[in-house]
């Protein structure tokens, strides 16, 4: 049977797709990860859905498990670049001292996985304020200015890291400075 109709128009389409189905995608991404992280892969999701409309196989029927595809592979995307920075992350907290002693170098290397291990288990937010602080040096003050939120969300933010690295096993009192209040 041949048709008259027009073929369908790609991004009025993928608009009404992310109107019937954006809110269950985000549902999927937010229990796999935190939800800024979901609302990003979310919108990236639909850019290259986009993109690619007329690489699409309309034969396949619903574009639902096309969609959930193109959004898992942007999170696996996404967990592989935040593993890399964090072994950069690593390797960069480490000084190369050749005259160290061995014993002191391990127990450095120790704590270092440790502090790694738990930036790793923070909110993406969290743990970049822990870093603005930490390595970028940026005051409270500079630091809401750079991430948009009140001085008191960094305060809040920076509390809570820092009872949580307390909390963690195979941490020195002292990394890279003191854990101070």
């Amino acid at each position: 049977m041949t048709t008259t109709h027009p073929p369908p128009d790609g991004p009025a389409e993928l608009g009404a797709l992310f109107d019937q189905h954006g809110r269950r995608i985000l549902l999927y991404l937010a229990r796999r990860t935190d939800l800024q992280t979901a609302e990003d892969v979310l919108g990236e999701t639909f850019v290259i859905a986009l993109t690619r409309w007329d690489a699409r196989d309309p034969d396949r029927g619903d574009p639902l498990p096309w969609l959930f595809g193109i959004a898992t592979n942007l999170l696996r995307r996404h967990w592989r670049s935040e593993a890399r920075a964090r072994r950069a992350l690593a390797r960069a907290a480490e000084p190369d001292l050749v005259d160290d002693d061995p014993s002191d170098r391990v127990d450095r290397e120790r704590a270092v996985r440790a502090v790694v291990r738990e930036l790793d288990r923070m909110r993406p937010a969290v743990r970049d304020t822990v870093l603005l602080h930490a390595w970028a040096e940026l005051t409270y003050e500079q630091i809401a200015a750079a991430t948009g939120v009140p001085v008191g969300t960094v305060r809040s933010r920076l509390n809570r890291a820092r009872v949580a690295l307390r909390a963690t096993p195979d941490l020195p009192t002292t990394l890279n400075g003191e854990l101070r209040a």
